[in-house]
């Protein structure tokens, strides 16, 4: 089991004040995201133990954004994948279907 990407660019007239969307998937679901500025920071959405743990009673689900910052887009990637099983371990995540 891996972590998949998928690179969104922006499209259309206004398409260079926009940055990239770095999509982190898991089974074909997406389950998180890379920030694309440097530096590169890692996002999870992740399933929430009590419904009333950030104060939005209307989601079942929130962001977690990990510590960890990396230099180059190729990086996030490599350590996502590299320590896939201990992410998985810690946690819940929550795929996301549009």
């Amino acid at each position: 089991m891996k972590f998949t990407f998928k690179t969104t660019k922006p499209t259309g007239r206004y398409r260079s004040f926009e940055s990239a969307l770095h999509d982190i998937k898991l089974n074909k679901k997406i389950v998180g995201s890379i920030l694309d500025k440097v530096p590169y920071t890692i996002g999870f959405t992740i399933n929430k133990k009590d419904i009333m743990e950030n104060g939005n009673p209307n989601c079942c689900w929130r962001w977690v954004r990990l510590k960890k910052e990396f230099t180059s887009l190729q990086e996030a990637k490599d350590f996502l994948n590299a320590n896939i099983d201990r992410l998985l371990k810690q946690f819940d995540l929550h795929p996301i279907e549009y």
